[in-house]
């Protein structure tokens, strides 16, 4: 295992976490098989199995509070991680702990580390406990606490690049659509390096003005101490004007909550409807507006196999007829094996006794067998259906009954509160309260409203001083850099500031080029990639990516923009998917892709491209977490030399938890190739 950079997930452990009851352990490194090292690891899963959850928990022993996004709070997160922990649904006892644990290895510059992680949580009167733990090549590292140890795996995997390398549909759906460059910018930078570029730079310009004020003249250096006076006075300033700001800000609070006493009792005599029939009105739409939404999906959960679901008697019933058949074929193909080797045993009992031996000790045997050679039920079998399709519409069967049908009633439920709330919005609306009655409380609303207006209209001057004393500081600033700057043109810097500045330049120079270089690369790994994967042959497409921006802008073979918008739905995905797959190849890393149901948005064209093209040299360890009718038997068979090993989420309904099996949906021998 040498190069740059280079991860291979080893293992996940997965205890009590969402769909997985007890501890479930996944092995992801992949395997040889017929003197080959093929790549892709294949996980099978109806929805609901546990397929995102494998993605998720990856994510999640990563990064923690990271993996939900970078705006998530601690109270968002420490609720997810209660949410997350595994719920019987037989018994309705809850867990109350979880844990994830990812085994990885991870090469840099060919020195190849171990790294063991495990992140988890308890929770003990509804307060949430995180633990962070980290080991490297069997050591555990205990001199971390757990932002340090969060840190540490930031710095080592950083989040933005994991990002172009873990994805599901959303992902590619966000790249898909981003027309301004900001879902590429920032991950663009780490990829190549131009972040690690700009940390060198401001570290050399603090490099450079300590070498300065070292060497000053007395007259510059009592310049720059004043300039350094003044800006610590605005300083101070500014910290003054933001007390200030804080204090009128808890008065707008106040003022707040005094307005929100007023509207209450304004409200108990009568008033919402005189302060609150636009709003009622809104709510009316949205309420309308999301019963449309509830009505589509509940539609939607009864156009699959919810019929199932209506007769449940009878479903049981042809279910225990497939049983029964089942055991009846085995029970015939025993008879029948048997059978053969009754007829082989008597031809030889008959070169070796006397006729009439021979006849009782057949009579012996006749009376001995005659139950399994004549098996009951054997004439019974109506569906004769195969055993893996006998799994199937089992599977298919219960679910409608068991997790389809539920969910329908909630939809239904939903709706009916809905209902309700739409019936309150109108006798709301319709309501007309006695005037007279809420005039006093209506003046002493409007008069908090003046002084909250009030005070908001001093909050924001106090911010426009504090942005002033900002802009003075910054002005400061730069007066401090032009002494220094004068002192670099004299004749008194030295050699180190003179390497120091040479150094600056040189970064700032090779940044730029850096980008256009790095980005002259991905558009022409992305040309060849969107080429493999497009179903398109007559139409070239050309790629610009704007170096300050990052947006992207697609071209054909006369120049002309071609807007994203005239794409479809699959050729976007297939557009992100390519982009993606450029970052990549130009990023110097190797890191294993995982995808989360990918061919979601394609048509079967599109979805052979992927297959054939895509998939098999994505990296050097692939991870598709796919459905039945994704990844379907034709495409298996495609994909098959390529395949390391395969594991199946197969979900439990009677104990409600998810277990691991090797293989896929179907044999290997039911699979065409």
């Amino acid at each position: 295992m040498r190069g740059l950079n280079l991860m291979i997930l080893e293992s996940l452990k997965v205890i009590n976490f969402r769909v997985f009851k007890g501890t479930h352990e996944f092995s992801l490194a992949p395997k040889p098989r017929d003197g080959q090292q093929p790549p892709i690891i294949l996980f099978g899963g109806l929805n609901g199995a546990g397929k995102t959850t494998t993605l998720t928990a990856i994510r999640l022993a990563l990064y923690g509070r990271q993996s939900l996004g970078i705006g998530t709070t601690i109270k968002s997160y420490h609720q997810f991680l209660a949410d997350s922990l595994h719920s019987s649904k037989s018994t309705r006892i809850k867990a109350n702990n979880a844990a994830v644990e990812l085994v990885f290895s991870y090469a840099n510059l060919g020195v190849i580390s171990n790294y063991h992680v495990k992140r988890s949580w308890t929770i003990t009167e509804n307060k949430v406990t995180e633990s962070l733990k980290i080991s490297q090549d069997g050591r555990s590292i205990n001199n971390l606490n757990y932002e340090k140890a969060q840190g540490f795996l930031n710095e080592l995997i950083p989040i933005c690049v994991s990002d172009l390398f873990f994805f599901d549909g959303e992902k590619i759906a966000q790249l898909a659509e981003d027309t301004e460059g900001n879902a590429l910018g920032e991950s663009f930078k780490k990829l190549i390096g131009l972040d690690v570029i700009e940390k060198l730079i401001s570290d050399i310009n603090i490099f450079i003005r300590k070498q300065n004020k070292q060497q000053l003249s007395d007259t510059i250096k009592s310049k720059i101490n004043i300039l350094e006076q003044t800006l610590k006075t605005k300083e101070q300033a500014i910290d003054a004007e933001q007390v200030n700001y804080e204090s009128i800000k808890i008065c707008v609070i106040h003022a707040s909550k005094q307005i929100d006493q007023l509207t209450n009792n304004l409200n108990a005599q009568g008033g919402a409807w005189a302060e609150s029939r636009e709003e009622e009105i809104k709510k009316l739409s949205s309420y309308n507006a999301t019963k449309d939404i509830l009505q589509a999906q509940l539609r939607e959960s009864i156009s699959g196999n919810f019929p199932f679901s209506i007769a449940p008697d009878f479903v049981n019933h042809c279910l225990k007829q497939l049983v029964m058949e089942e055991q009846s074929k085995q029970n015939k193909n025993i008879a029948k094996t048997l059978s053969k080797h009754i007829y082989s045993l008597e031809k030889r009992l008959l070169t070796v006794v006397e006729k009439p031996v021979f006849d009782s000790i057949k009579k012996e045997m006749d009376s001995e067998f005659s139950e399994l050679l004549t098996p009951q039920g054997s004439d019974n079998i109506i569906h004769d259906v195969s055993q893996s399709l006998h799994k199937k519409i089992a599977s298919t069967t219960l679910d409608a009954i068991n997790h389809q049908q539920p969910k329908a009633n909630e939809l239904a439920e939903e709706i009916n509160t809905l209902m309700k709330n739409i019936d309150s919005a109108g006798i709301n609306i319709a309501r007309a309260p006695e005037q007279d009655l809420l005039s006093q409380r209506l003046k002493e609303l409007n008069d908090a409203q003046e002084v909250k207006s009030e005070l908001v209209i001093q909050l924001s001057q106090q911010k426009e001083k504090i942005k002033d004393y900002l802009r003075k500081a910054i002005d400061t600033v730069r007066d401090l850099d032009k002494l220094h700057n004068q002192f670099i043109d004299s004749d008194e810097s030295n050699r180190a500031l003179d390497y120091a500045h040479k150094a600056k330049s040189a970064l700032t120079e090779f940044s730029k080029r850096v980008a256009v270089n790095k980005i002259k690369n991905v558009e022409s790994e992305f040309i060849q990639s969107f080429k493999n994967l497009s179903r398109k042959y007559d139409i070239n497409i050309n790629a610009k990516i704007d170096p300050h921006t990052f947006s992207v802008t697609l071209l054909n073979d006369f120049g002309n923009e071609i807007p994203k918008e005239s794409l479809s739905a699959g050729e976007r995905q297939i557009y992100a998917i390519a982009m993606l797959d450029a970052l990549a190849k130009t990023s110097g890393r190797k890191l294993p892709i995982i995808i989360d149901t990918p061919l979601g948005r394609l048509d079967s064209k599109h979805r052979k491209k992927l297959v054939e093209n895509y998939f098999p040299s994505a990296s050097h360890q692939v991870i598709i977490l796919s459905t039945d009718t994704e990844i379907g038997k034709t495409y298996l068979a495609s994909l098959d030399e390529h395949i390391s090993h395969k594991i199946m989420l197969d979900y439990d309904f009677s104990n409600g938890s998810s277990h691991i099996e090797s293989g896929y949906f179907w044999k290997t021998s039911e699979v065409a190739v």
